[in-house]
């Protein structure tokens, strides 16, 4: 888990934005690299704000965490669902998965885009994502 203010005080940082990208990535790459679970973000101080909650739940998603930390109740379920895949990753997803029945493994063409290994794994991991959450999607 990703103790970001604590690191900030620790740091003498100011700010939790642009200031902590590079650890944000650095702790992801590091749990990759050790095989463990993806880290936990840091908590969103505003608790009665949800676009900054939003915000800042999508940057920890977008930057490979698997959890983000809610310092009040009334954020877990923004969290949750700030986490779940939304209908369009899903409609993506079911749209690649649908193309990549090539039985020779070729690379093929979806809307315009190479649909190769790494963009099926992709699609295999939102489904995953979207089928554990009890198909729950923002």
């Amino acid at each position: 888990m990703f103790g970001s203010i604590d690191f900030q005080v620790d740091l003498g940082i100011e700010g939790d934005d642009e200031e902590l990208l590079h650890y944000r990535s650095e702790l992801v790459l590091a749990s990759r690299l050790a095989g463990i679970a993806q880290p936990v973000d840091g908590v969103t101080t505003a608790i009665d704000n949800p676009d900054v909650l939003r915000k800042e739940t999508l940057r920890a998603r977008r930057f490979g965490f698997g959890g983000k930390l809610c310092i009040h109740p009334r954020q877990v379920e923004h969290v949750n669902a700030f986490f779940a895949p939304t209908q369009e990753e899903v409609a993506w997803a079911r749209r690649v998965l649908a193309v990549a029945g090539n039985p020779d493994g070729a690379a093929v063409a979806l809307d315009g885009k190479m649909v190769d290994r790494p963009v099926i794994l992709k699609a295999q991991q939102v489904m995953a994502e979207y089928e554990g959450r009890g198909a729950a999607a923002r």
